[in-house]
């Protein structure tokens, strides 16, 4: 069976790269104003908390009274392209280890140098046949479309039925993908745990950690051998 991984809040936790990108637009204000790194730092996770994605640097800059002074788009440009201090956890590493026989994917939305050098910070390339990351294929191609999956089916010549796809979010990741006769994987990780769907719309199966995504994929090969016998 072929395995595809979505990336963030699958493989690793997201909010490590927001860390990661927050810390390095409060050291590009650290060293042009002066302002205190952990500040800044602060300034914008209480942002994101208290008001969620979308205008954490318009309010740094407002708070340290840089309007007219510091471009919010420059901010933007640095929390994009910073190279991410980012890591693969240890039980990440286990389960592609586990799965490593088999041909593995990234599937992921997401800006393309942001959602590359994520790829490349959690060292995935030697578990990795291809990271396809749609964004690169044009917006209409992200999540729910099938049109990145329909490529990997192509590229390895094999049947929906033979791809399994790991993903966290019930709003995008598996609609597309079940009439298509692909096999999905839920994992109860990051913001969209607590996401209810209709069950049409959700993955075939619900694990709570990636740790039980190889007993799953196996299942699924068992049940798969069966039909055929």
């Amino acid at each position: 069976m072929i395995v595809a991984f979505d990336l963030d809040d699958t493989l690793y936790p997201e909010e490590d790269f927001v860390k990661s990108g927050f810390r390095a637009v409060a050291r590009l204000l650290q060293q042009r104003f002066q302002i205190d790194e952990d500040e800044a730092l602060d300034v914008m996770w209480t942002s994101l908390e208290r008001s969620g994605r979308g205008r954490q640097f318009d309010e740094v800059v407002q708070f340290f009274d840089l309007s007219g002074r510091q471009s919010v788009k420059e901010l933007v440009r640095t929390y994009r392209h910073h190279i991410p201090s980012i890591s693969l956890p240890r039980e990440s590493t286990a389960v592609l280890e586990q799965l490593k026989s088999r041909p593995l994917y990234v599937v992921t939305d997401g800006h393309k140098i942001v959602q590359q050098n994520k790829i490349a910070a959690l060292g995935l390339a030697p578990w990795l046949r291809h990271a396809y990351i749609t964004h690169r294929y044009g917006i209409a191609n992200r999540k729910p479309s099938v049109h990145v999956f329909e490529l990997m089916i192509r590229r390895e010549r094999c049947r929906p039925e033979e791809v399994v796809y790991v993903g966290d979010d019930p709003s995008k990741d598996f609609r597309g993908l079940r009439p298509l006769g692909v096999r999905t994987i839920r994992v109860r990780t990051g913001r969209h745990s607590e996401v209810v769907v209709p069950a049409s719309l959700d993955a075939e199966y619900t694990v709570s950690s990636l740790a039980d995504i190889p007993d799953t994929v196996m299942r699924m090969e068992g049940e798969a051998a069966g039909d055929r016998g």
